[in-house]
């Protein structure tokens, strides 16, 4: 392994590193947001009135990531390690602090 590979591995990280960080802060805002739609209006409603979040936490969790992976799978992998983490820690907090 060249020290230009180990680079473009290191950079792919820390591509998928900051991707997932996004990601996770405004899949948990959408995750909210839906959650107090659907307690606020009911289920159907809700869910109408919170296509946005629902479209923005399907591209973050399922379209991003399968478009990510097919370009660089490091990447992709610290992509989706990132999500999942922060978005399980972010909810959880939230919750706690209710």
């Amino acid at each position: 392994m060249t020290f230009g590979e180990i680079c473009n591995y290191f950079l792919y990280a820390l591509s998928g590193f900051f991707f997932g960080i996004f990601a996770s802060r405004y899949s948990i805002l959408a995750a909210i947001k839906l959650k107090g739609n659907i307690n606020e209006q009911g289920f159907f409603s809700g869910l109408l009135n919170s296509i946005p979040q629902i479209l923005f936490l399907a591209i973050a969790f399922f379209i991003f990531p399968v478009w990510f992976i097919t370009r660089t799978q490091t990447g992709g992998f610290f992509y989706y390690l990132v999500l999942i983490y922060f978005f399980n820690k972010g909810y959880h907090t939230y919750i706690s602090n209710r």
